[in-house]
């Protein structure tokens, strides 16, 4: 991310204060451009008079323009605009909190583009809105007076990750319709935390490690005990039963392990042979071509 390094010291990098402005001269030279404008059509309301509009109603408007457009000017020449002031101080500010994204329809318009983070909320640009990501934790590094969002970094998650239960995945849902924007963003992040340790559970490395990391036990006496991920808790005992626990409700089967070192377990209604190892307090099992790993819960 460009200018992270600076950001985080509260300044701004040398490439971040280029292209900002860049933006700033733009702006200007747009508000001058609506000045202009607007001061002819002040003129136009004042010497090419529409018949249908009264002295007074066309000396008004005409008089509203010219205000406007010596305000507009006045801010594009001394660069009074916030933009430009905070380039002046160059102080970079930040918050943090779970993300939420909002985008309010203009008709016709594109729209009006929100990042919610934490409790402050900043109107940002398309690519802002679509470089930022839909759910998690992040640091929101900005320009104090314009408010104009500069960098985003993504942080640990620190929303709870809601249980895979029938009752903790109704219970993270219903929060996250809550009228709170803040709450329903850090229901929302939990549950983003959920789907990518589910994730990455099942969409483990199906190539077996060397023989140097595995448990030197056979797999029969190492995977005893009881091994989880997100999704599934399943324990090996030592008379050939396994328990699996998954969305609170347990399924009892017989595990063995056979002649070519497979584990063979009934606890899906039918007996499957799987690829098994383990390498430190990781449970690896291949079936169906797919890997899912656990991790050994502590005794």
């Amino acid at each position: 991310m460009i200018g992270l390094e600076a950001n985080r010291i509260g300044d701004l990098s040398d490439e971040q204060r280029h292209n900002l402005r860049a933006l700033s001269r733009y702006r200007r030279r747009n508000a001058a451009t609506i000045a202009l404008f607007l001061l002819a059509t002040a003129a136009i309301l004042m010497y090419a008079p529409n018949p249908r509009a009264t002295l007074v109603h066309r000396e008004l408007i005409a008089a509203g323009a010219v205000l406007i457009a010596a305000f507009l000017v006045v801010r594009a020449v001394t660069g009074s605009d916030a933009l430009t002031r905070d380039l002046r101080d160059s102080r970079v500010e930040s918050v943090e909190g779970a993300i939420g994204k909002r985008r309010l329809s203009g008709g016709r318009a594109r729209g009006t583009y929100y990042l919610d983070i934490g409790e402050r909320s900043f109107t940002v640009g398309p690519a802002t809105y679509n470089g930022a990501p839909d759910a998690g934790w992040v640091r929101a590094y900005y320009l104090p007076l314009s408010k104009t969002i500069i960098n985003l970094e993504r942080l640990p998650n620190a929303s709870p990750v809601p249980e895979l239960t029938r009752d903790g995945i109704v219970h993270a849902l219903g929060a996250t319709l809550s009228g709170n924007r803040r709450e329903a963003n850090e229901a929302r992040a939990g549950i983003a935390s959920a789907g990518e340790a589910l994730k990455a559970a099942i969409e483990g490395s199906s190539q077996p490690p060397s023989a140097a990391a595995r448990d030197p036990r056979p797999l029969a006496e190492a995977i005893l005990g009881t091994w989880k991920n997100p999704l599934i808790r399943v324990t090996f005992s030592e008379n050939g039963l396994a328990t699996v626990r998954m969305f609170g409700g347990d399924k009892n089967g017989q595990w063995s392990v056979d002649a070519d070192g497979k584990l063979r377990a009934g606890l899906m209604g039918r007996e499957q042979a799987a690829e098994a190892w383990i390498a430190g307090d990781q449970l690896t099992i291949v079936a169906d071509g797919r890997a899912v790993t656990f991790t050994r819960e502590p005794l």
